[in-house]
């Protein structure tokens, strides 16, 4: 009888300390969902993978909305990273990349039906032109209060590559001309393709930035670098409200990253190859 009470107690225990210890490591590699969109349109592309249906995204706002979820604005994001601090359940932020006039047509009416505030990344060179946002669009967006417009540099080129005067010009041209179009400030980038280095990093704090965007993860472990913050990409994938609920837990990207780096090692040794 003693002998199966101690066991009790040591499996009761051992549950315990399993679960502290699996609480500590889901803490561990938490990052705050920052959703990465692009286009909210129709395509017969099989291969975009960048581009969803306007009623998906309907639906998934609608699934944001009616779940509770705490979609927050990118200051109260950064915020939270900026402190290392985990954010109440449910918290997520929501991006659009490049400036598709889609973007007006599509996104806007839910995100103002829902009250669910969004970022806009543009790229001031393509302003106006044919399937971008235009100015009036941009303003009457940013005025609404729901809409965060923020800088996706000048020309969309693979910065890391520029020489520092292009470069300078990229950051600071594409800052300035929201600033003066919009009258507020532009404190947030998004890296073109999700290009960057430790000299463009550099570069984006010298231009007045506050914090910068990437794409996709590469570390196990969040990095708590305000000019490196990575997000959830949204593909048609996420069509599937299943795969958008996993997308928005937080602990997405570890596993897409532990993913990854099976199949790269995994592509060393062919089936059949010794």
């Amino acid at each position: 009888m003693i002998r199966r009470v101690r066991l009790i107690i040591l499996c009761g225990v051992f549950l315990v300390l399993s679960a502290v210890a699996f609480g500590i490591f889901l803490n561990s590699i938490y990052r705050l969902p920052v959703l990465m969109y692009h286009s909210v349109d129709y395509t017969s592309d099989k291969k975009d993978r960048i581009t969803i249906p306007p009623e998906v995204f309907a639906k998934q706002m609608k699934f944001l909305h009616d779940s509770k979820y705490n979609v927050v604005p990118l200051d109260k994001a950064v915020s939270y990273i900026a402190q290392k601090k985990r954010p109440p359940s449910k918290t997520a932020a929501i991006t659009f990349d490049d400036g598709y006039e889609n973007n007006y047509k599509n996104v806007f009416p839910v995100v103002k039906e829902y009250h669910i505030p969004v970022t806009i990344f543009i790229i001031t060179g393509m302003i106006g032109k044919d399937g971008y946002l235009n100015r009036k669009e941009i303003k009457e967006m940013s005025d609404s209060g729901i809409v965060d417009i923020e800088s996706h540099t000048k020309t969309h080129l693979w910065i890391t590559g520029l020489g520092d005067k292009v470069l300078e010009d990229e950051l600071e041209g594409s800052k300035n001309t929201l600033e003066n179009m919009l009258g507020k400030k532009v404190d947030y980038l998004c890296y073109p393709m999700g290009g960057y280095d430790e000299r463009v990093k550099e570069a984006v704090r010298r231009a007045g930035y506050k914090a910068a965007f990437a794409t996709k993860p590469t570390r196990l472990l969040p990095v708590y670098d305000l000019y490196e913050i990575k997000r959830v990409r949204i593909s048609p994938a996420a069509n599937n409200l299943f795969v958008f609920y996993i997308k928005l837990t937080g602990y997405h990207a570890f596993f897409r990253v532990v993913m990854n780096d099976y199949l790269d090692i995994h592509s060393l040794f062919p089936k059949g190859k010794k």
